[in-house]
């Protein structure tokens, strides 16, 4: 049976790429006629198999030919086509937040057969045959883009589209009813006395979804920029939000992006288990910005999501959500586990903040408190550090890197305005250690200086989380002795880890396939 729904699966994937010319009530006799003899014969038969193919051939068509109305009123409503037996094509209406099963075509601007997307950079795809059509339906209206939790990229989600048939009714045309379920949240549909299971395509939107577009403009996706250039922090769900499951928020690195964790993004996806657990968080903010400002603003986005997404404090997952960061997204996953006392102030400043309340705008001193005093957070389980540098990075202690990352990375215009104002403060309101950095060392890349006060006072905070540790030695015989090229082990290792794993690569590891499956095997062992 699984072999011949390959076989279904690919021949469907061919049959979608044909457009159809419009419409047509053949389409809809077809499947109708197919979808009766799936109700009453029993899966993985002759006749149900063969049923299937047709029933999802019609299905294609049907979609291909909704293309014609993009864009236009008509989209996602009632369609009626005449004949010897007149049609009505409807589709489900906009449902409620928390209503993840179904997805209401009306509510995005494109539906396209995810067999078009020409998917790249996957160790594997995440897809199998079944019931239906897997499409991709999207959403890159520029306005709701600027919405809470909107992914930056536009809204992809994997979808797979099916034709059911309800009870006719005397006197009126026969209803054809196109729904679209989510994969992420159904897997099977009852046909009549049978359960089908659907077919599914999850990569293909992720495709979409983790583009970096700084680097590949050809699809319609429009990065979400700054006055300046570089992108502004934002917290981004991959999916619909599911109240049932732990969010596992992932945190890039320094002049990375969110596209380094699409393979672990895929293996959520083609796990069912760690499907059902957890649903995929990306924080995606300018690494020139200084460690604990981007560190206070993931903090915020987070405290926002979850008043909007759930105010009463009711849902169990969001209570205990994973943080995975690489790199520098490592020390901002740290930052949400500690409390900072006065370390961290001190860290930057000789001076007490009320001295500071007359030489600095409001919105600064904002900052600079949000930045610098901050509890540990308790609705975080677990952290996840990947090649992570505690005690420094060794590039970042030479002054001739940093003068080249800070010429290649630029701050959102208010954070440029902000460290300006900082600069003017007397030297002697500055501590020294960090008055021995460019701009006070009030940059990311500075931040990662073994010398600066910040990460030696951040180093001395132990995690107030159970906490793993992923470590990427280059495969050096000795760990203790090794590096990944930017980062030690011995600045990556942290005493009191539940586990260290470590994996035969440079830095940028985390698309491999040993981090990935390493991720996956933490994951599976939370509780």
């Amino acid at each position: 049976m699984k072999r011949m729904f390959t076989v279904v699966f690919a021949f469907v994937s061919v049959l979608s790429l044909v457009a159809c010319q419009g419409l047509q009530s053949a389409s809809l006799e077809q499947a109708h006629e197919a979808w009766q003899v799936m109700q009453h014969e029993k899966p993985g038969t002759v006749p149900a198999q063969t049923a299937l193919l047709k029933y999802n051939h019609a299905v294609a068509q049907v979609v291909q030919s909704l293309r014609a109305r993009e864009g236009t009123a008509a989209w996602g409503k009632e369609i009626q086509l005449g004949g010897a037996r007149p049609w009505r094509l409807t589709f489900d209406a906009p449902v409620q937040p928390n209503s993840i099963r179904t997805l209401a075509l009306a509510e995005f601007a494109h539906c396209q057969p995810a067999a078009e997307v020409k998917i790249h950079g996957f160790e594997r795809v995440v897809e199998h045959g079944g019931l239906g059509v897997p499409v991709v339906l999207v959403q890159d209206d520029p306005q709701r883009l600027k919405q809470p939790c909107h992914p930056p990229n536009g809204e992809y989600l994997p979808a797979t589209a099916v034709l059911d048939f309800p009870p006719k009714v005397l006197g009126h045309a026969t209803e054809a009813r196109l729904r679209f379920f989510n994969p992420l949240a159904v897997s099977a549909v009852e046909v009549g006395r049978n359960s089908q299971p659907l077919a599914e395509n999850l990569t293909a939107a992720l495709q979409a979804t983790l583009r970096d577009v700084s680097r590949d403009e050809t699809g319609p996706g429009k990065q979400l920029t700054s006055a300046s250039g570089e992108h502004a922090s934002q917290l981004f769900f991959l999916s619909r939000y599911d109240q049932g499951r732990v969010p596992v928020v992932f945190l890039h690195g320094l002049f990375s992006g969110t596209d380094v964790w699409k393979n672990c993004v895929n293996e959520i996806y083609a796990n069912d288990e760690l499907r059902r657990r957890y649903q995929p968080v990306c924080f995606s903010y300018p690494s020139k910005l200084a460690i604990p400002a981007s560190a206070a603003r993931l903090r915020e986005l987070l405290t926002d999501a979850r008043s909007s997404l759930d105010p009463h404090h009711q849902n169990a997952g969001f209570g205990r959500m994973v943080l995975v960061g690489h790199s520098m997204g490592g020390l901002l996953a740290r930052m949400q586990v500690v409390d900072s006392g006065e370390d961290i102030w001190r860290a930057f400043f000789k001076v007490s903040p009320q001295r500071l309340e007359d030489e600095l705008d409001a919105g600064t001193r904002h900052m600079l408190q949000q930045s610098l005093f901050f509890k540990r957070r308790n609705d975080v389980s677990t952290v996840v550090f990947i090649s992570t540098p505690h005690q420094g990075s060794m590039l970042a202690d030479n002054r001739l890197y940093r003068t080249l990352l800070r010429t290649a990375l630029f701050l959102p215009k208010t954070a440029g305005k902000q460290v300006k104002a900082l600069m003017a403060l007397p030297a002697s309101f500055i501590e020294p250690g960090a008055r021995a950095f460019h701009a006070w060392g009030l940059g990311g890349v500075e931040n990662l200086s073994s010398k600066h006060p910040f990460l030696r006072a951040l180093a001395r905070k132990p995690a107030g989380v159970p906490f793993h540790s992923i470590i990427a030695t280059r495969g050096a015989g000795d760990c203790r002795e090794s590096s990944d090229g930017i980062v030690a082990y011995s600045s990556a290792h942290l005493d009191g880890a539940v586990s260290e794993t470590l994996v035969p690569y440079s830095h940028r590891c985390t698309e491999k396939t040993e981090t990935v499956q390493a991720v996956m095997k933490i994951l599976a062992g939370v509780r």
